[in-house]
């Protein structure tokens, strides 16, 4: 008789191999192997683990009493959900990056009114890396706590000159968009949003375990969200197809060169996660940087607290999505591990190719990224690790 673990990885690899939409198939084996042991040593609920190759999903599996169903809270996760909600007002001309808090907010502190949206989107506003209070009171609302944390808090540093890790700021910009769209947080994240990328299962209500989409007054712009595996795959599918889903234009291949620009560039870093040392910051993700303000990114991801890992690798040609729901600290070893596994058995030399390959998407959603929008930069190739 197999053991457990034996049957669970001969399930998983068929699962892996059999319900991904591509006619190609990887020989994903060492990924399904690494995936199982990520799961047993450290003694996780489950995992689920989805890979789009240049535009075509060629792997989706679920280990553990997880499904490819399963939804968790996605913590920092959201931040790339927000800034690309946030981003979708930039293209149709109802904000711009260079828009201040005092154009939103005309009795804000003097001292935070030239703050401006992407500051306030890429830890460099200045405001404190702590979140206030507000942030976790579901009885008043997002513009409640915005002016809330806009009248009580003090400025670590003046504003564009340093990095400090946090929601605070994110929360003040979720508000000015709704004052700009005259729309609640919600509204406009499914408008803009959930609904042109098809998520379903996507909203930001983290800690609640009710079924489909649950509204919240206060949302965390910064860290409230939860999804599943196929609909923050939808996310990475848009961001590797340049800005395309669904055969239609989600953002233009100009905002998406805009949000990868390194804003941690000549600031002064007061605080970061751990394993971020070395990583720059564009408007709502990380981003690997030549430490060029008009460099744009081979990698970007949004990483959460529990673990839950997005990731697009345009130099490899792969988007991808690791979902779990523990301490990010502990796992993201054994995390890069995995996501240099797809990136080896990904390659051409490392390809098993049993048929033609099918797109995940409609073929018009298949582009080329335009050289403006094109990342730059630098990946360790053997340790899949941004320099």
């Amino acid at each position: 008789m197999l053991s457990k673990t034996c049957a669970t990885l001969l399930l998983t690899l068929a699962t892996g191999l059999g319900v991904a939409d591509a006619a190609v198939r990887y020989d994903f084996r060492p990924v399904s192997a690494e995936m199982q042991a990520f799961v047993d040593a450290n003694a996780l609920d489950g995992a689920s683990l989805r890979v789009d190759k240049a535009g075509t999903v060629v792997y989706r599996a679920a280990f553990g009493g997880y499904t490819t169903g399963t939804r968790v809270p996605i913590a920092s996760g959201s931040k790339w959900l927000s800034g690309l909600t946030v981003a979708r007002l930039v293209d149709k001309g109802l904000m711009r990056w260079s828009d201040t808090v005092g154009q939103y907010f005309p009795n804000a502190p003097a001292d935070k009114k030239p703050i401006t949206l992407a500051q306030l989107f890429s830890h460099t506003s200045g405001l404190p890396d702590t979140d206030n209070l507000c942030m976790s009171n579901p009885r008043i609302t997002l513009g409640d706590c915005a002016n809330t944390i806009l009248a009580n808090s003090t400025l670590i540093g003046t504003p564009g000159t340093v990095f400090a890790y946090g929601g605070n700021s994110m929360q003040v910009a979720g508000r000015m968009a709704e004052i700009a769209a005259g729309k609640a947080w919600d509204d406009l994240f499914i408008e803009q949003t959930a609904t042109p990328l098809g998520l379903a299962q996507t909203d930001y209500a983290y800690d609640s375990t009710v079924a489909g989409y649950v509204r919240m007054a206060n949302p965390r712009i910064a860290e409230g969200g939860r999804s599943t595996l196929e609909d923050y795959g939808h996310v990475v599918d848009m961001l590797l197809a340049d800005g395309r889903y669904n055969g239609k234009v989600f953002l233009s291949s100009a905002t998406l060169a805009t949000m990868s620009i390194d804003r941690t560039v000549g600031a002064r870093n007061l605080s970061r996660p751990p394993y971020t040392d070395g990583f720059g910051y564009g408007i709502g993700h990380w981003i690997d940087s030549a430490k060029d303000p008009n460099a744009t990114a081979l990698v970007i991801s949004s990483p959460g607290a529990f673990g839950f890992t997005p990731w697009v690798d345009y130099g490899s040609g792969v988007a991808g999505v690791l979902l779990v729901k523990d301490q990010r600290f502990k796992l993201v070893p054994d995390i890069d591990a995995i996501r240099a596994t797809v990136n080896a058995v990904t390659t051409p030399s490392g390809g098993l190719y049993l048929a033609a390959p099918s797109s995940a998407l409609p073929a018009a959603n298949k582009t080329t990224p335009s050289a403006a929008a094109r990342p730059r930069g630098a990946v360790d190739p053997a340790t899949n690790r941004r320099r």
